[in-house]
């Protein structure tokens, strides 16, 4: 190491003395906040519908649909191909 990075280093991390009034403000600090208990469910539940939607959205595919007029009119076509009358 050169003999100049040696004495800058050795002067900037000299040690130096605390501040007088340092242990009082230490002591004085208040507390963290705690963490509320709902904040962690609520995180939880955010972090898999932004995952779902990412696997659907990576996946290239719509995500699935709930809603039952479309599930009945499959259910409704799918059983004619089966049961049909003569």
């Amino acid at each position: 190491m050169p003999e100049w990075l040696d004495l800058e280093l050795s002067h900037h991390l000299a040690r130096v003395e605390a501040p007088a009034n340092l242990w009082s403000r230490i002591c004085a600090a208040r507390p963290r906040r705690q963490v509320t208990h709902l904040s962690l469910p609520i995180a939880a539940v955010v972090t898999l519908v932004l995952g779902g939607t990412l696997y659907f959205i990576a996946r290239g595919a719509p995500p699935p649909r709930t809603d039952r007029a479309a599930y009945s009119a499959n259910v409704h076509t799918d059983c004619l191909t089966c049961h049909t009358t003569l």
